[in-house]
């Protein structure tokens, strides 16, 4: 399995449906979090800290393709939560795998 991140950005719609479509968005993540293939996923805030404005997923995939696949059928981005979003392959660099 190679490693991707998924940046999202929220759109103009983001802010006002968000808190809808987020219990879709993580069902739509809960197989890659129950084969342990999430490194982390979170939003991304606004300065206050407060405000989410997008959100990051680093995982795992087949795939570059596989991987954009995946996150073409997001429902943040197929119910326009994300204004836009790249899918790129990474690397881990820190912390080391295996490390405590």
């Amino acid at each position: 399995m190679a490693l991707f991140v998924m940046i999202g950005r929220d759109g103009e719609r983001g802010p006002a449906h968000r808190a809808a479509v987020r219990p879709r968005h993580l069902e739509h993540l809960e197989p890659l979090v129950a084969a342990s293939r999430i490194v982390i996923a979170g939003p991304v805030f606004d300065d206050d800290g407060r405000t989410p404005r997008g959100s990051v997923v680093v995982f795992e995939a087949e795939s570059l393709e596989a991987a954009r696949a995946l996150v073409a059928r997001d429902p943040y981005v197929v119910e326009g939560v994300f204004g836009t979003v790249e899918v790129q392959p990474m690397a881990r660099v820190f912390p080391p795998v295996g490390s405590a």
